[in-house]
């Protein structure tokens, strides 16, 4: 009879004591160099620290999957540890929440039926909700990695609502 290690999961995820004393080889042998990896990744101890700790694990959770001896486990740690990277950094909510956004956002619902004085403020309804927290962050003069950093969201898809939401601002004031 095998004695089995509670992770705090299901019955069917428990690990067993074999399983547990080549978890801790593991951990043993790779963690420095995984650390390491995480901390070149992340530009931060604390967070390549709480990466790692995600890395064991899920580690821990599928270890009866991996194959490699011992020595040559590392790639597949590395790799747990890189989704767990991008884990860390993915935003949960798949919504950005819009605030503050009543100088540069204009709901089509809140356009007047009259037309203002001011001809521009239709541009501004041209643009997506995304567009427009770009574009307003990005007139207040700040850099497209702080507004990825603001926002969640990748350099690159920062980036793209930008250039997305200059053309659509130069055909509403052209045409």
């Amino acid at each position: 009879m095998s004695t089995a290690y509670d992770l705090g999961v299901s019955p069917e995820t428990r690990l067993t004591a074999e399983s547990a004393d080549r978890l801790d080889r593991l951990f043993r042998l790779h963690n420095a160099r995984l650390l390491g990896f995480a901390v070149t990744r992340t530009r931060d101890r604390a967070t390549a620290e709480d990466v790692v700790s995600e890395c064991w694990v899920r580690a821990a959770l599928s270890i009866n999957q991996l194959q490699a001896d011992d020595e040559r486990a590392y790639g597949w740690l590395r790799s747990i540890t890189v989704r767990a990277a991008i884990d860390h950094y993915r935003r949960k909510s798949t919504t950005e929440v819009v605030t503050d956004l009543g100088d540069v956002l204009i709901s089509v619902r809140l356009v007047p039926a009259a037309p203002p004085a001011d001809v521009d403020l239709y541009a501004l309804a041209e643009l997506t909700e995304r567009q427009a927290v770009v574009v307003k962050l990005k007139a207040q003069g700040l850099s497209d990695r702080s507004i990825a950093v603001r926002l969640g969201r990748s350099e690159n898809a920062i980036w793209k609502r930008k250039q997305a939401g200059a053309r659509r601002l130069r055909l509403a004031l052209a045409g």
